[in-house]
């Protein structure tokens, strides 16, 4: 076998002072070819990587495996989450919670972190307001029990995407006084 470098083949056939232009377009072009190989790879990878799984039985949503309560709570601090542990893509769900807060409320933020359980990195954290999307959490005495309901559709995920994450979920009032803290290890599928 006879190995021939790609500037000497060049040589023949292109002026010495172009080759080098000519060496870097071409190792440009081999490069770009790679790396659309190399994405077209993985999006035709993720695609069969999510039609075996959604058609060997193996359901895309969301699977709670832990939830509970942190922080000081009241006796009363409950939670409902249905279905339950498993909500599928597309598929409504509903959340109930109860609790009776020890101060009054006047404005509530929410406060929250997302960290994955595979490598520790922190991948969502942040603190809201809580009033313009739940505007009920921003009028509540102090010692009477309120239920908080939410329903929506479980969105769907990327075919072949799966994550575990542990997260903290904490509600506030007005004057930075925890009222509820949740604890969670959610997959999603």
């Amino acid at each position: 076998m006879v190995k021939v470098s790609v500037k000497k083949a060049l040589s023949r056939f292109v002026p010495v002072k172009k080759l080098s232009e000519v060496h870097h377009q071409a190792v440009v072009t081999m490069m770009t070819m790679n790396l659309i190989s190399q994405q077209l790879f993985s999006l035709a990878l993720s695609l069969v990587l999510g039609f075996i799984s959604r058609n060997a039985g193996l359901p895309a949503g969301v699977e709670f495996k832990q939830v509970k309560f942190c922080g000081p709570h009241d006796e009363t601090a409950r939670f409902k989450i249905s279905p339950w542990p498993f909500i599928p893509s597309g598929k409504i769900f509903n959340v109930s919670v109860t609790f009776t807060p020890a101060v009054d409320v006047f404005a509530a933020t929410m406060q929250y972190e997302l960290i994955t359980v595979k490598d520790g990195k922190t991948v969502g954290r942040g603190r809201d307001n809580a009033c313009p999307k739940f505007p009920e959490l921003c009028s509540l005495p102090a010692g009477e029990k309120y239920v908080w309901t939410y329903s929506d559709v479980m969105r769907a995920f990327p075919p072949g995407f799966q994550m575990t994450f542990r997260g903290i979920l904490q509600l506030f009032n007005e004057e930075d006084i925890l009222l509820l803290c949740w604890k969670l290890v959610v997959t999603i599928h």
